[in-house]
């Protein structure tokens, strides 16, 4: 099987299953550096932020390159917290394959199956890294279980784990052969070799038994392989490599690799099955965009140089020393410094000053990102820089790359500076912060006049508060966390709207539209029943209008979530009519739309998962009822119970330190933001 000779993965795992750990150990296996970063000691290269050394946790995905096999390696490290889950959703833009890591004693966890699911609904191919071996508690059977239960796939294991005191010992179910490393006596930091060796009798038979499996999930997506099965022949190694990486790319399986990655024990393995199973940019299928003139999907993007430029911006960032950074993957075409760029469809976009390979929190200089590459545009401070979710090219062309829709906030609290001054600096800041990172949202808290920012957690706006004071000088004081509280529509409602006077120009614009209730956890989506407005500037004022009655565009009367709208009816007379007029009259419909529908105040509830000592869940359960919650289940692993609950959010804030109250530190707690619920009467 050729191999190619690039891969752009990303590390996805729940917080404190290893993956940042696993990132460095790659890095120094590759030679990229010279010694292993350690989360706990603030020396990582990913974890380049103050604050995430200070807290030892993954705050932003971090780009960062090496080479293994002759094969170079993108990795993109993402955050494992679930307030950040807007970091991976928008690194899974770019990514051909992905790691996703799993703490062998902690099993499946809440963000491993979010992660999961995200990769899964944007189609990446991933494998999967057991970590921890190195700790008591691993259970195989019982992962491979929760796997098969949580994620809703087949486990396929690629080694097989034998544990003992001294020694990590993995059974190569392919290449049938014992891979032994010497864990005992070692600290962290310490290396432990590698040792081969000839498999026993009793491995010999586990081997067979585990090759049965690979064959089964695999034979059906690759004609070849089957043959060679079915006509009794032992397949080659690249065989099973080759219907492997088919079985991954079809999302069929997933791949098992174990190891201890804070002893490098296994991590060498995982950098081989990322060559060899992971695709390359131009082995997985063409990015889908949107024509600019219909807004219809389908419009494919070859994966080539030698095309015309066309690259996406995933992420933006101001670096320490006041240069703007933005993280770009070029899909086709080359990038280089001084290129006159335009951000689709028509808005220019300064040219870099310099293309470089990202390096955590450095980087080096390069001549041009080609197709299939990642990397970041340097530019001086107060530039016209490019905006996460921008398509860029160096002409106009005729579509644009689905853009980074955030989730909407779950959260607020209130900011005060001391003075004029202070305030200045304080809003240029977060107006930054909120166009770098786009699930944060600022606006003007209602009675009080006092400046409200919006996020996904706790630790989201913690963590923004924390920039303030420290980038901008300003001791902010803040108000306590509340919940964002929003509207929902009950049913579905009509309305017909038209403009027919002079604010029409010469025409007339009639839009009948209904809304209904839609996906719980979103803002609103726009359909069309009717063909859509022939001009891109009336279907994006339309579009906008509808926003404007939701309040999704920030300033609306009415702050309104998980909407569906779809547009019944669409007629047109004239082609002289400003867009203007498209925005308004949609915004009449959806608004009337909506009040026929019927309102309801809302508040974002959660999924709460808490794992807690065996002797310790009675009083945990009855601090959840007493909050409101709802008991969805829980599950035995060894002497811990994990409880699966629901709960509104504000009954649950600062339920963190609530928690390690209750349990002397010995509990542990997961939020996610599941969507809005009515408030009770």
């Amino acid at each position: 099987m050729a191999r190619r000779p690039h891969r752009n993965i990303g590390i996805l795992a729940h917080i404190d299953a290893g993956k940042t750990t696993l990132t460095e150990n790659l890095l120094h296996l590759t030679g990229a550096v010279r010694y292993p970063g350690a989360v706990e000691h603030g020396s990582t290269v990913t974890d380049w932020l103050l604050q995430e050394q200070e807290r030892g946790i993954t705050i932003g995905s971090a780009a960062i390159s090496c080479r293994w096999r002759d094969v170079d390696i993108t990795i993109v490290d993402t955050p494992g917290h679930v307030d950040f889950t807007m970091e991976v959703e928008r690194s899974l833009r770019v990514l051909d394959g992905a790691v996703l890591v799993i703490s062998g004693p902690d099993r499946v966890q809440a963000q491993t199956e979010t992660v999961w699911h995200q990769t899964f609904r944007r189609g990446v191919p991933v494998i999967a890294w057991i970590n921890k071996l190195d700790r008591p508690g691993f259970d195989d059977e019982a992962l491979k279980r929760e796997i098969a239960e949580h994620l809703g796939v087949e486990p396929v294991p690629l080694y097989l784990p034998r544990l003992s005191r001294d020694a990590l010992t993995l059974i190569d179910v392919l290449r049938g052969e014992a891979l032994v490393w010497d864990l005992g006596g070692l600290v962290r930091r310490q290396r432990s070799e590698l040792r081969r060796r000839r498999l026993d009798a009793e491995e010999a038979v586990d081997r067979a038994e585990a090759l049965e499996v690979v064959v089964d999930a695999i034979a059906s997506h690759d004609d070849a392989f089957a043959e060679l099965v079915l006509a009794g022949q032992e397949p080659p190694l690249a065989a099973y490599q080759h219907a492997l990486r088919r079985a991954i790319a079809a999302q069929a399986c997933l791949p098992l690799v174990y190891g201890a990655a804070r002893f490098g024990a296994g991590v060498a393995l995982v950098a081989d099955e990322i060559v060899d199973l992971l695709p390359a940019p131009d082995e997985v299928p063409a990015p889908t965009a949107y024509d600019l003139d219909t807004g219809a999907s389908g419009v494919r993007v070859p994966v080539a140089s030698g095309e015309p430029l066309a690259a996406f911006v995933f992420k933006t960032e101001t670096r320490p020393r006041g240069e703007r950074l933005a993280f770009v993957r070029v899909f086709s075409g080359t990038l280089r410094a001084g290129d006159a760029l335009v951000a689709v469809p028509d808005r220019a976009v300064a040219g870099a000053v310099e293309v470089v390979r990202i390096m955590g929190g450095d980087y080096d200089p390069i001549e041009a990102l080609t197709a299939g590459m990642i990397g970041g545009l340097i530019y001086p401070a107060g530039a016209a820089v490019p905006a996460t979710g921008d398509t860029l090219t160096a002409q106009r062309l005729p579509f644009t790359f689905e853009r980074i829709e955030a989730p909407a906030p779950v959260i607020s609290i209130t900011l005060e500076a001391p003075d004029l001054e202070g305030h200045e600096r304080m809003q240029a800041l977060l107006r930054e912060l909120c166009a770098d990172d786009p699930s944060l949202s600022l606006g003007v808290a209602p009675g009080t006049g006092l400046t409200a920012l919006s996020g996904m957690g706790e630790l989201h706006l913690a963590l923004a508060v924390e920039r303030v004071k420290r980038e901008a000088g300003v001791l902010v004081r803040t108000g306590a966390p509340r919940p964002r509280r929003r509207h929902l529509i009950v049913g579905a409602g009509s309305a017909e709207r038209s403009c027919d006077d002079e604010h029409c120009g010469r025409g007339r614009v009639t839009i009948g539209l209904v809304v209904r209730p839609g996906a719980p956890g979103g803002l609103h989506t726009v359909r069309y029943a009717a063909s859509p407005p022939r001009r891109r500037d009336w279907r994006e004022a339309l579009e906008a209008g509808v926003g404007a009655a939701t309040g999704s565009d920030g300033v609306g009367p009415v702050d309104v979530v998980g909407v569906d709208v779809e547009i019944e009816r669409l007629d047109v007379q004239g082609s002289d009519i400003p867009p203007v007029v498209f925005r308004d009259v949609a915004r009449e419909a959806a608004r009337v739309g909506l009040e026929r529908g019927g309102l309801v105040e809302a508040e974002p509830w959660v999924a709460v998962s808490v794992a807690v000592p065996e002797t310790m869940v009675g009083r945990i359960v009855g601090d959840l009822a007493r909050r409101g919650a709802k008991i969805r289940g829980s599950e035995s692993r060894g002497q811990i119970q994990v409880l699966s609950a629901e709960a509104p959010l504000g009954r649950m804030i600062g339920y963190a330190t609530d928690l390690r109250s209750l349990t002397g530190g010995r509990g542990v707690a997961s939020l996610e933001p599941i969507g809005y619920q009515p408030v009770p009467a």
